[in-house]
């Protein structure tokens, strides 16, 4: 009796500890600044193995699935979706390189036409353009300092990230705030998005960066991006950890896959303008330790 009775126990324990963790979801709701004439949010949600990020108000958001090593990017408004992996990602810009020769090729035979001082200044474009991609990125790197915030109720710790050594933004990061498990899936796909930009720079020739915005949130949740001196910032406004809805993370029934490279490309201008993007514009501020003219937030 007393042995059934502990079984019972173990039992129930372990039943909780299951449907604990499979309700353990994670939202969160970033406020930008400074992007925009506008404030505007972005929200991040973790379910399980898949992480959904998008803008408030936007017809487009990415959906990482971390079994799947899949990043789509889903546009409601043609009810279409983009699939991007690394391999698919070299296809696409080996695609791309090729369109943009050809569109070399093509500008050279105009420019044998113009006159000197137009010629000049297209050549001198052309020319940057080639040495931006060949040049070295910037030394990245992230320094903890002895500042300390609360922001929504969690006390964070600031570190500046520096490029160069040149401070370039502040990020504030609560060690704890968030489930573990949802806290690696989130890192994950970060990291994931990180991979699809090396990959994108090396078929292009380029060097990536040697951090990426995953290193904004490997030691804790951001909660507050700032870019400096006083540029745009993202700043966590709401974190939730109610249940979210399986349908919320999977493709919606219907939609077709889009294949960007498959359109014809421009003519007035470098293909590259086709290139898909990896995650959606509306991406917050904080997903990128280099800052922008208009940066997107931590995650």
């Amino acid at each position: 009796m007393h042995h059934n009775f502990l079984s019972r126990c173990l039992m129930t324990a372990m039943t909780v500890g299951i449907v604990g963790a499979a309700q353990a979801d994670t939202k969160l709701t970033y406020t930008d600044t400074g992007f925009a004439p506008q404030e505007r949010q972005t929200i991040i949600q973790i379910h399980g193995d898949k992480v959904r990020m998008g803008e408030v108000g936007s017809d487009i958001y990415s959906l990482f699935d971390n079994t799947k090593k899949t990043l789509y990017t889903i546009n409601t408004k043609t009810k279409q979706f983009i699939e991007t992996t690394p391999d698919k990602t070299r296809e696409r810009m080996t695609k791309v390189v090729e369109m943009q020769n050809q569109f070399k090729e093509e500008m050279k035979k105009q420019m044998a036409s113009m006159p000197e001082d137009q010629r000049k200044q297209v050549e001198a474009r052309i020319q940057q353009s080639e040495a931006a991609l060949k040049a070295p990125p910037p030394a990245i790197k992230m320094e903890k300092t002895e500042r300390k915030e609360t922001i929504q109720g969690m006390e964070c710790s600031i570190s500046t990230v520096k490029m160069d050594d040149k401070a370039v933004r502040d990020v504030c990061i609560a060690a704890s705030g968030m489930d573990e498990a949802d806290h690696k899936m989130l890192v994950s796909m970060f990291e994931y998005m990180d991979s699809i930009a090396a990959e994108s720079a090396k078929a292009q020739g380029a060097t990536p960066p040697s951090e990426g915005s995953a290193s904004l949130h490997r030691e804790g949740l951001a909660l507050r991006i700032q870019a400096l001196p006083e540029g745009p910032r993202s700043e966590l406004s709401s974190l939730k950890k109610d249940a979210l809805a399986d349908t919320d993370f999977a493709i919606p029934t219907g939609f077709a896959v889009f294949e960007p490279t498959a359109a014809a490309p421009p003519t007035a201008a470098p293909a590259n303008n086709s290139a898909p993007a990896p995650a959606p514009a509306a991406a917050p501020a904080a997903a990128t330790p280099a800052p922008a003219a208009a940066p997107v937030p931590a995650k």
